[in-house]
């Protein structure tokens, strides 16, 4: 039988202290009348938490200039508070398919530190030894950051359950990594709290929390990053949605054409992933390569095992037939599955990124499909939006992902 949650003052008042964290997250600065107005909330009780929060360090009032409030009323001028950047921070390691990057940043983004590693062991006890090394290293170049971390925010590729810490799936690399109790073993190692999140979801985390221009009112959107595979979680009211079991969003698993194409490690036939992922239109050009289908991309690459992503947007931007039809037909069908999406869960902003970005070409193949096959009544309110977290996106990402569980929730 599912437990039943009730509602005691102590609760209350969590649930409160967390919602003005939220507010001012998202909207600051505001005054406490605002607050008040906008979580419709009584004043003293704004003004308690409030006064609980600046005695902590993380909030302020705001003095001089930066006080500006638009008001016609007489009398005393309301004072607008905002929190305190620097006063927390957080560390975020990425543990990519290409390097291990980390970045230190503070409760609005900021990056105080960052760097990269090679990539860590595929065998897990190695790769927690070579781990703990590497934060034992930060702790030591960055004493006075260490102090201020609420916690740490580790992101991998994969299905991770977050709420024990644990990868669950990985596909065919890193299979030692899996069911393993990977949080809970850095956070005894480190005495810090630790948050194990999948790299997609940690970005979109990033959006929501550190990018509050790319939303203006919206609290609900879904994220589509396309890479190695492809991810497309959705926040919805700032929540990020995670079903039964720590696996939705994972849309390169979609069937968009049962007869279509199989490639090694892509998924089943026709899914997404063996149309449009980094990895299938690498697989496609080495085959176009391989039988002198491609003219443009030949001269970039004569091998077709050395193939990079950079060579094909080139080839792509030079006109190449062959590598035109590849992206052309990948991208169509990522317009397909985002179409899917906007009629099942109708969010009316969606964010793309990923390296095949680059070119906008590939942004505009996209948008052409999905405004033809989404459904119609959305059509109007609907955005699709590139963004680009850069080369420390994964870490930026798993260091929002920490601030969201060790600052704004209680």
């Amino acid at each position: 039988m599912p437990k039943m949650h009730g509602k005691n003052l102590a609760k209350i008042k969590l649930q409160n202290l967390e919602s003005i964290k939220r507010i001012l997250f998202r909207y600051a600065p505001l005054s406490r009348a605002e607050i008040a107005e906008r979580l419709e909330l009584t004043p003293p009780t704004i003004t308690n938490i409030v006064a609980e929060l600046i005695q902590q360090g993380v909030v302020q009032e705001l003095t001089g200039p930066s006080n500006a409030v638009a008001t016609h009323s007489v009398g005393r001028k309301p004072i607008n508070i905002d929190l305190v950047p620097g006063s927390r921070l957080a560390l975020g390691i990425s543990l990519g398919r290409d390097f291990t990057h980390y970045c230190i940043t503070d409760l609005r983004g900021g990056i105080r530190a960052q760097g990269s590693y090679d990539l860590l062991s595929e065998d897990y006890d190695t790769m927690v030894k070579q781990l703990l090394r590497l934060l034992n290293t930060l702790e030591k170049r960055y004493p006075a950051e260490w102090e201020r971390l609420i916690g740490i925010g580790i992101t991998v590729p994969g299905i991770v359950n977050a709420h024990t810490g644990v990868i669950k799936n990985l596909g065919t690399e890193r299979v030692s990594w899996c069911n393993q109790p990977f949080g809970e073993t850095i956070s005894q190692a480190t005495h810090l709290p630790v948050r194990l999140e999948n790299n997609v979801r940690a970005r979109a985390c990033a959006i929501s929390l550190f990018r509050p221009n790319l939303l203006a009112e919206d609290t609900t959107f879904a994220f589509c990053h396309v890479a190695w595979g492809i991810a497309c979680p959705v926040v919805l009211s700032n929540q990020s949605f995670r079903g039964q079991d720590a696996a939705a969003g994972e849309i390169g698993k979609m069937i968009l054409d049962p007869n279509g194409p199989e490639l090694p490690d892509c998924g089943m036939p026709g899914s997404l992933e063996a149309l449009s992922s980094m990895r299938a239109v690498l697989e496609y050009c080495r085959q176009a390569l391989r039988a002198g289908e491609c003219t443009v991309l030949a001269e970039l690459c004569s091998d077709p095992e050395q193939l990079t992503l950079e060579q094909v947007l080139e080839a792509q931007t030079k006109g190449d037939p062959a590598v035109c039809r590849i992206l052309d037909r990948g991208m169509f069908y990522l317009g397909i599955a985002l179409a899917n999406i906007v009629g099942f869960l109708n969010p009316h902003l969606i964010f793309l990124s990923g390296p095949m970005f680059r070119n906008r070409e590939n942004f505009d193949t996209v948008e052409r499909s999905l405004r033809t096959y989404a459904f119609r009544s959305s059509d109007e309110k609907l955005q699709l939006v590139y963004v680009d977290l850069g080369e420390y996106g994964g870490a930026v990402g798993a260091a929002a992902s920490c601030i969201e569980k060790y600052f704004l929730r209680e």
